[in-house]
């Protein structure tokens, strides 16, 4: 692909974080809890009650900073830990009433977030859209989790 394609497709890119971040900073989407915890609770909404072990390979981070996260939603009273029925090694994490009512809460934000901003794509283009975010979001994955830089820039000497 030329280069100008390139920085064009990342100018593009830049806008869209930059869009998604001011969206997730917005309280009332997340619903008063942090970016964090609002993933996590996506993560366990979708698969309900689960590990933190199983959250942790899901979100692609340790144990102990997911168990951090675990433990603002367990004191806002939003999920609880219990031992694990299968294996008392470890813990499950699943929603509290009040935690289901939030995940709804931020669920139905988002959805409508996203279904107006499909209102302004041509109905015909959705598909194509969807194929290629996902499309980008494999190819980053693959590449973070082959790579021993991942996707980090390399550094070129520049003189000053």
């Amino acid at each position: 692909m030329n280069k100008k394609t390139i920085e064009s497709f990342r100018q593009d890119i830049r806008q869209i974080e930059r869009e998604i971040d001011r969206q997730l900073k917005d309280s009332r989407i997340c619903c008063g809890v942090s970016l964090a915890q609002c993933h996590l609770m996506m993560e366990l909404g979708s698969a309900g009650r689960m590990t933190i072990s199983k959250l942790a390979e899901i979100m692609k981070l340790d144990k102990s900073t997911l168990s951090r996260t675990v433990e603002g939603l367990v004191q806002s009273g939003f999920v609880e830990r219990t031992i694990s029925s299968d294996d008392r090694r470890f813990m499950d994490v699943e929603f509290t009433k009040k935690g289901a009512e939030i995940f709804k809460s931020i669920n139905v934000s988002c959805n409508s977030i996203y279904d107006r901003i499909f209102e302004r794509i041509p109905v015909d283009r959705h598909e194509s859209v969807i194929e290629g975010i996902s499309l980008f979001a494999e190819a980053m994955q693959t590449i973070r989790e082959s790579s021993p830089n991942g996707l980090a820039c390399k550094t070129i000497n520049v003189k000053v």
